[in-house]
């Protein structure tokens, strides 16, 4: 079996974490088609003439997780739309494969730019630690149509990564997985500019990974920042260095 489609693989891979509820005031909640499946997603509007930020979120992570984390995005005067994969949150299927990784974004991102109004500025696509590659394609793919890419606690190099959660492949397989999922690959390519956001405490992957995406990023203006003392899953707890990086970085779009 092609372990982009292996099952067994993906749950080695993928933690999905079923959630529901009602959207809370002000957002709305949309289901995206794709092939056997509707992916979740969340639409918090603050204001239409906002520039949007189109976010795939991280392993074990589902769309509510960010009900609470809507309004610091909207006092930087950023909308925010968030996506659940295969399996997670409210969307439809048991769980992601490695080839729905890589083929159900682009569709997210076709449907996401159709909610967005015309006149607005142009939107900017974040991905954090899973969500880092599926951000990274579509940045790379759409230069016209994002302004800028934001990657919080992402990888350079997948392999490592799956190794430490037990995948076995093949050297082919295993060449395969980095060529679609390895982020400083495809930074080669990108050409709008670029944030990455890193805790220097993280030990999942480490903030060497930040370093080596920074150095792929074949764009001038790019940034990086190492936020000293957060690890992988809590750079928010920072917030204000984090939304004050952010908020530097959209000022020069």
């Amino acid at each position: 079996m092609n372990p982009l489609d292996d099952e067994t693989l993906a749950s080695r891979v993928f933690f999905p974490r079923k959630s529901a509820g009602r959207a809370p005031a002000g957002a709305r909640d949309l289901m995206i088609p794709v092939a056997r499946a509707e992916l979740g997603a969340r639409f918090y509007e603050k204001d239409p003439a906002f520039r949007t930020v189109l976010y795939f979120h991280g392993n074990g992570e589902t769309v509510p997780d960010y009900d609470r984390i809507a309004g610091l995005y909207h006092r930087s005067r950023l909308n925010l739309f968030v996506v659940d994969y295969r399996g997670y949150g409210f969307s439809t299927g048991s769980r992601p494969t490695l080839r729905s990784l890589s083929e159900d974004p682009p569709i997210v991102s076709e449907f996401f730019l159709k909610q967005i109004r015309p006149a607005a500025p142009l939107p900017i696509i974040m991905g954090r630690s899973l969500g880092s590659s599926p951000a990274t394609d579509i940045a790379v793919s759409n230069p016209q149509r994002y302004a800028g890419l934001i990657l919080e606690s992402g990888f350079a190099d997948v392999r490592p990564l799956l190794g430490l959660l037990g995948v076995q492949l093949s050297d082919a397989q295993e060449e395969e997985a980095h060529k679609l999922f390895s982020n400083a690959g495809k930074l080669s390519g990108i050409k709008i500019p670029v944030l990455i956001l890193h805790g220097e405490e993280d030990h999942l992957i480490p903030a060497k990974h930040a370093r080596a995406n920074f150095e792929a990023a074949a764009v001038k203006m790019k940034t990086l920042k190492i936020m000293q003392g957060a690890g992988h899953n809590d750079l928010l707890v920072q917030s204000d260095e984090y939304f004050s990086s952010i908020d530097q970085f959209v000022q020069k779009l």
